[in-house]
């Protein structure tokens, strides 16, 4: 299976986040910043804020997961502690309808895009893993964290075709181009 580690790394992501996760930021934002390899060196013309087209939400996407489809998806990168894998350049894009912290009157969460607050069966439903793959169609190496814009909790439209292995329970989009938001 190609993208095995998509998938085992989309269920780690979504399963590590728990409901005490800001007792343990600083702790886990530290251990992350200090053991990330790299950051993911992107093409050309991959990171745009010219208008891609219209899109549709993460929810619409999950209905057209069709593989091979291309699909421009809006959403925001959230719905966990730590949207980004350490070590591959993917991340879990949710969609708009997914209440964060910073939706939230009153809410002082020093991680606002986790959204700890919403129910985990509407983040999972609601949510979709973006993968940018390397010339061979392999995930990239290095984390998208904080490249040229891209961070948690930004709003942004994903231009992309459905993955092979992606299923029905976890989509998967691997990204030909990123709309800044």
């Amino acid at each position: 299976m190609k993208n095995k580690s998509v998938f085992i790394a989309l269920g780690l992501m979504l399963l590590s986040c728990e409901s005490s996760v800001h007792e343990n930021n600083e702790n886990s934002n530290a251990s992350f910043e200090a053991s990330r390899s790299k950051k993911a060196d992107l093409p050309p013309n991959f990171l745009s804020k010219i208008p891609t087209g219209k899109a549709i939400s993460v929810i619409e996407a999950r209905k057209k997961n069709r593989t091979g489809e291309k699909l421009i998806i809006e959403g925001a990168i959230c719905g966990m502690l730590e949207p980004f894998t350490k070590d591959r350049a993917m991340f879990v894009l949710g969609d708009l309808t997914i209440k964060t912290c910073d939706k939230i009157s009153g809410d002082n969460c020093p991680t606002p895009w986790d959204a700890c607050c919403e129910d985990r069966k509407k983040i999972i439903s609601s949510s979709l893993t973006v993968c940018v793959l390397d010339e061979s169609g392999k995930i990239k190496e290095g984390t998208l964290k904080n490249v040229m814009g891209i961070e948690a909790g930004r709003k942004i439209k994903v231009e992309g075709l459905v993955d092979a292995q992606s299923i029905p329970t976890s989509m998967v989009i691997n990204a030909t181009r990123i709309e800044l938001l």
